[in-house]
């Protein structure tokens, strides 16, 4: 199924529930106003997708240490995304080097992760992705990840909408495939059905 970019851009809206954050340090996140609960009609689900495992290396300092204000806030370090793997439902492959993560904590104290990088297919097919979202907890993030992808055997990344978790680090069962002092991250991609 095909969605308009108005129909993506609600479907968004409609997610943005799912990555209600918290900065770090910050008290459990804040509960929902009291409502009435309406009849729902079309309520979304999640399938699981893939397991994106990106390896960063150390942190790199983006400007000089106590000068660290930017546009949307704070911006201190970048994490360099040096490899990686990932596996899902009909898909598998590595994470191509050269992106990043370019973390920024907002003037309301929450962080927000975004980044961008590539992954390819074992069947050659580079897809592009984004992933942007706020922290959840000191090792935990909710994700909007968005997905760049040429031709049609993959499309579906392309014409669907997903959340995703970003998990830090990376829980031991993953890191047996990562290298010996591999800095690694488990994203966990949902499709919204």
């Amino acid at each position: 199924m095909t969605h308009s970019r108005r129909t993506t851009l609600g479907l968004l809206g409609a997610a943005l529930p799912l990555v209600a954050a918290r900065s770090a340090s910050a008290a459990p996140m804040s509960p929902l106003p009291k409502a009435a609960e309406p009849k729902l009609y079309d309520k979304p689900g999640v399938e699981w997708v893939m397991d994106i495992v990106p390896v960063c290396s150390d942190p790199e300092p983006m400007g000089p240490a106590g000068d660290t204000t930017a546009a949307d806030g704070k911006r201190d370090v970048a994490w360099p995304i040096t490899c990686g793997y990932f596996t899902g439902r009909g898909i598998k492959g590595t994470v191509i080097p050269g992106g990043g993560d370019f973390p920024v904590t907002r003037p309301d104290g929450v962080e927000v992760v975004d980044a961008l990088y590539r992954l390819k297919t074992d069947d050659g097919v580079q897809i592009i992705i984004h992933n942007r979202g706020l922290a959840y907890s000191e090792e935990t993030f909710r994700l909007l990840p968005t997905f760049n992808v040429p031709g049609s055997k993959y499309a579906w990344l392309r014409e669907s909408v997903f959340v995703a978790t970003l998990t830090y680090p990376v829980p031991p069962a993953y890191a047996a495939n990562l290298k010996a002092n591999g800095n690694g991250r488990l994203i966990q991609v949902y499709r919204l059905v």
